[in-house]
């Protein structure tokens, strides 16, 4: 009697993964997440070289997040390993959310008031270190 079940069945159909709805919704959002991740680094990097005038800056900005990232690897490897990962990648989206939202808050017209563009370039490193924290932790979630 052949076995019809979904995992042994073999279809020549190149789109049969797409119709499973939890990995559409898996592509759809590591999609999402992937592309506001590349605008936000854009951003990020124009606005200390707008704040700063100083190109170097801009390559701090990326030392600043690669830095963490590499640095904790192996050490988010291992909690990964130990944990429900379902659970970490949310912890790693939500990180990345408060993070956007403090870059956000110093964004607006009343920091800008209170702190001159050193400060707040010195505080926009100091959240995309951060970010470069929860990059060590979502990054093996996602694959």
């Amino acid at each position: 009697m052949p076995d019809n079940s979904p995992v042994t069945q073999v279809t020549n159909d190149p789109y049969a993964s797409v119709r499973i709805p939890e990995f559409k919704n898996l592509i759809i959002g590591r999609f999402t997440f992937i592309f506001s991740l590349r605008m936000m680094s854009t951003l990020v990097g124009w606005w200390v070289l707008e704040l700063t005038n100083d190109p170097f800056a801009i390559g701090l900005v990326g030392l600043s997040e690669f830095v963490p990232a590499f640095g904790f690897a192996l050490y988010a490897g291992h909690i990964i390993d130990k944990s429900e990962r379902r659970k970490m990648m949310l912890k790693g989206v939500f990180s990345y959310l408060a993070f956007a939202l403090l870059l956000l808050l110093l964004s607006t017209r009343l920091t800008s008031d209170r702190f001159n563009n050193q400060t707040i370039a010195i505080a926009i490193y100091v959240v995309i270190f951060f970010t470069g924290i929860a990059r060590a932790f979502t990054g093996p979630n996602f694959s």
